[in-house]
């Protein structure tokens, strides 16, 4: 994610012009090392988006035996993704989007003429919507997805960390002031407080890299309590 000095991922609901070349560069790189890259349907409705790295990076991938996109993985609840119109540079054969068991047939038909499309299998006593933990089991069985890079937005940030599911978080801190009110500028988790959860994460700096005013920081999410040496 990348935010402001002030705690904010978008600006007028679009993330885009936060971060700098080099962050959007960093994040490519990121993309390239991963499995699979995944972003929520929110996210996708809020600006027009690519999942895909470019060209150099690609060969590169090929070249150590995988494929040379990573998988492009979009999470919806309701079946409202506008992927004819928002996703860029993402074909259909390289496009998943897993969904709740509760959208519509129509909606599944719409989104299977552009995408593979799955249906997520809620856990006995599950929640309605859909089942996160259950759909990282998914891309891991059925997809050979061992690492998966999320970019958000801020509620399945917030889904993901507060269910656990998050192990590292990378964070950019861009020499911006933005202002404004929510839900016009999104924080990098949308959801009730943490405060008290046992599942809260106990953040561990990794790394902290400068590149001019920027600042790039990388964390562990470990669970709270004592810790194993």
């Amino acid at each position: 994610m990348v935010a402001s000095l002030d705690g904010k991922t978008t600006v007028d609901g679009k993330a885009g012009s936060i971060g700098s070349s080099v962050d959007r560069t960093l994040m490519r790189a990121l993309r390239a090392r991963a499995d699979a890259a995944m972003v929520g349907a929110g996210t996708l409705r809020a600006e027009k988006l690519s999942l895909a790295i470019p060209e150099n990076l690609a060969r590169e991938r090929a070249s150590r035996g995988l494929e040379p996109q990573p998988l492009a993985v979009i999470v919806t609840a309701t079946g409202d993704v506008p992927l004819r119109e928002n996703l860029l540079s993402s074909s259909p054969d390289n496009l998943l989007v897993l969904v709740s068991p509760d959208v519509p047939e129509e909606l599944l038909a719409a989104l299977s003429s552009r995408a593979s499309v799955e249906a997520v299998s809620r856990a006995p006593g599950a929640n309605s919507g859909l089942d996160l933990n259950a759909a990282l089991e998914a891309l891991k069985r059925r997809h050979a997805v061992g690492v998966l890079l999320v970019e958000g937005g801020p509620a399945l940030n917030y889904a993901l960390i507060s269910a656990g599911l998050a192990d590292e978080l990378y964070l950019t801190l861009a020499p911006k002031l933005v202002g404004g009110k929510s839900p016009d500028s999104l924080a990098a988790l949308e959801g009730p407080s943490l405060v008290g959860s046992q599942k809260r994460p106990k953040p561990k700096l990794i790394s902290v890299h400068l590149c001019g005013d920027e600042l790039f920081l990388r964390y562990a999410l470990l669970p709270l309590g004592p810790t194993r040496k």
